[in-house]
């Protein structure tokens, strides 16, 4: 039986300051972006429901989102929600059009007989 040892060791200090600085300037950019798409997911508390809806939202989604706490972006469950939105209402549409095919055949079935 063959057994091996593993030993790390700690990194050097200057690659510990350049890891350390690299985490905070990744923080504080998503910070950043998480604020700038926050002042412009604000500005949709304006639009109306109509314009929200060719979107695929509501002026609910936009409140709800504003109410994530700061550090969050607003931006990504926004698109979540809309994209869920629209995927319900292509996928209601195409059932729609099923059944309203499935009707015609047995209309036209009936009209044979």
């Amino acid at each position: 039986m063959v057994t091996t040892a593993f030993r790390q060791e700690p990194a050097p200090l200057g690659e510990r300051m350049v890891s350390l600085l690299f985490n905070a300037a990744t923080r504080l950019v998503q910070a950043w972006q998480a604020a700038r798409n926050r002042r412009a997911v604000a500005k949709l508390l304006q639009w109306d429901a109509r314009m929200l809806r060719d979107i695929g939202l509501t002026q609910g989604d936009v409140a709800a989102v504003m109410a994530l706490p700061r550090g969050v972006d607003p931006s990504r469950r926004l698109r979540f929600l809309s994209v869920e939105r629209r995927a319900a209402v292509r996928a209601e549409a195409t059932e729609r059009m099923a059944r309203s095919r499935n009707r015609g055949r047995r209309s036209l079935l009936e009209f044979e007989t």
